[in-house]
């Protein structure tokens, strides 16, 4: 686990921020490894499902330490290329989840989700958390 990327996708921080222990301990012992990337859609959504001013400004200030994905104009690009694939065999994935994909790809990086999308994105490298560590 030293040397893996990982970004870790909203519906997990969710998990984490409610204490969830199935993913603090991996989070925490990522975050002090420097694996965890973060990338703006996450932010974005992050952001946008807190309840009060407080969660706000805590949130956003935590965020800051964790290193950013940067998304590039050719990530847009392979998006729309992998949204319009996907859609010509019937399969819809949201645009956020496509991006993260995209950007965690050209970043060398695995998702850990529990959105089902991402397994519908090809070349998307899963991470699976066990009750023996990740797959």
């Amino acid at each position: 686990m030293e040397n893996q990327r990982i970004i870790v996708d909203t519906s997990v921080w969710i998990e984490y921020f409610k204490n969830n222990q199935k993913y603090v301990p991996f989070i925490e012992d990522s975050l002090n490894l420097e694996n965890i990337l973060i990338s703006g859609p996450i932010i974005s959504e992050l952001l946008h499902g807190v309840k009060t001013e407080k969660e706000y400004k805590l949130l956003s200030e935590s965020i800051t330490a964790v290193p950013h994905a940067e998304c590039v104009y050719e990530d847009w690009i392979k998006t729309g290329e992998t949204l319009y694939n996907l859609k010509k065999k019937g399969i819809i994935v949201p645009l956020t989840d496509v991006l993260i994909s995209v950007i965690a790809t050209r970043h060398d990086a695995s998702v850990l989700t529990l959105d089902k999308h991402f397994k519908n994105i090809d070349g998307t490298k899963l991470v699976i958390l066990g009750p023996d560590g990740i797959h």
